[in-house]
């Protein structure tokens, strides 16, 4: 969720018109063994199931793992004839398209599953690397309509059907504080930057390229600012864009992460910072920042939308996309979904519409108690409106944006 849960969500701009391909069913092949796949053809590859165990490598470009490990090791339990062993390796985002890159045109795709967000299925799907499962493997599948409601479905429409969205929530954006140093606490974008006038360098948010509780600010502030249109960066913020700018005069440097910029008002060289839901929960629990820290929301909220997707690679063989159709299906069961509830991961939702943090377990309930904010988040998400967030294509033209005329001018 890297930290948990830095995606979000809009529309299927984010998905460019690809040319079909599809895999080769190699008829030598041993079962699970990565497949080649040669451009042009428009053939849909049957699952096939495996006759004999085979071996997943999940790829976690997201920190999903850090909630979806135990549903992983419990699909391996329950599921011995399908399941040998399971290797997990992590990335970056923006890594993540050319490892799969590199697989595909070495003829040996050996990754079985991707976890990620926004940033890897924009990417990825305009270099042709994943299987499109929805309509293609629909049947395989759980019924989307009995799973997400609307904002969960705007999500999961992001992915053009290239993933299945496994794990979602209300982000923020929310202010972080320490309660000690700050009384009054900034509820408005025009509070906020008297606020940093007043105290300089006190403030800051992190790079957005490589920050959730700073990408998902700078998409928050379109709303809150009643700019011309929030969907369109290039041509419907000039409010967000002039009040960055006349921000930057009072910041501190740009962090190059949420870790760094948690790190650092840990240390109390800030006192305000933007946040998200899930990092101030896993960090507040870490000791990253105190635990007594302060979080605070707009006034007239805005949540932008954020969440996972599981996505297959292509190249992957028939056996292999048998395995990782049943564990979609497996994951998205009401008690695996459940399963993924705690305050380690940071979560407090899910991607089920159905599970809630009561049908999590007695620990995790105690963890959400004690680390969730079961006084403040509740009354934030049934009085915030939840939005859209930027499709990966909009997102990064906000960040060239961001970097030409935010950080390229910061002194």
């Amino acid at each position: 969720m890297t930290t948990p849960r830095i995606k979000a969500i809009r529309g299927l701009a984010v998905v460019a018109s690809l040319g079909a391909a599809a895999l080769v069913l190699s008829a030598c092949g041993a079962p699970g063994a990565p497949q080649t796949q040669p451009s042009g053809s428009a053939a849909i590859v049957k699952p096939v199931k495996p006759t004999s165990p085979i071996n997943l490598d999940i790829l976690d470009a997201s920190g999903d793992l850090l909630g979806t490990k135990p549903v992983f090791e419990a699909f391996k339990k329950a599921n011995p004839d399908l399941v040998g062993s399971i290797s997990y390796e992590t990335a970056a985002a923006t890594d993540v398209t050319g490892k799969l890159k590199a697989q595909s045109l070495g003829g040996s795709v050996s990754v079985t599953m991707v976890l990620g967000g926004t940033g890897v299925v924009g990417p990825a799907v305009q270099q042709n690397l994943l299987i499109k499962q929805y309509p293609d493997y629909q049947k395989y599948l759980p019924d989307l309509s009995t799973v997400f409601d609307k904002p969960r479905m705007e999500l999961q429409d992001l992915s053009g059907g290239y993933g299945l969205m496994n794990r979602w929530g209300p982000s923020g954006p929310f202010i972080q504080y320490n309660p000690h140093v700050v009384k009054d606490v900034p509820d408005t974008p025009a509070a906020l930057l008297a606020w940093a006038k007043a105290h300089p360098k006190r403030f800051t948010y992190a790079q957005p390229p490589n920050s959730g509780s700073a990408w998902i600010f700078l998409q928050g502030l379109p709303y809150l600012l009643h700019d011309k249109d929030p969907s369109d960066p290039v041509n419907g913020w000039a409010k967000t864009w002039a009040y960055l700018q006349e921000l930057n005069k009072y910041t501190a440097p740009y962090p190059s992460s949420s870790t760094i910029i948690g790190q650092q008002f840990g240390a109390g060289q800030l006192d305000l910072m933007p946040q998200i839901v899930g990092i101030d929960i896993v960090s507040r629990q870490n000791g990253t920042i105190p635990p007594d820290s302060g979080i605070a929301s707009f006034k007239n909220q805005v949540l932008l939308g954020d969440g996972h997707f599981w996505l297959i690679p292509k190249g992957v063989s028939p056996q292999t996309l048998y395995v990782d159709l049943a564990l979609e299906r497996f994951m998205m069961t009401d008690k695996q979904q459940a399963a993924t509830l705690s305050a380690a991961a940071g979560e407090l939702t899910t991607a089920n519409k159905k599970v809630t943090t009561k049908d999590a377990s007695s620990a995790a309930q105690a963890g959400i108690q004690q680390y969730g904010r079961p006084d403040f988040y509740p009354k934030a998400f049934s009085t915030g409106k939840t939005v859209a967030t930027l499709s990966a294509s909009e997102l990064q033209k906000a960040f060239d944006i961001w970097n030409e005329k935010i950080g390229g001018a910061a002194g």
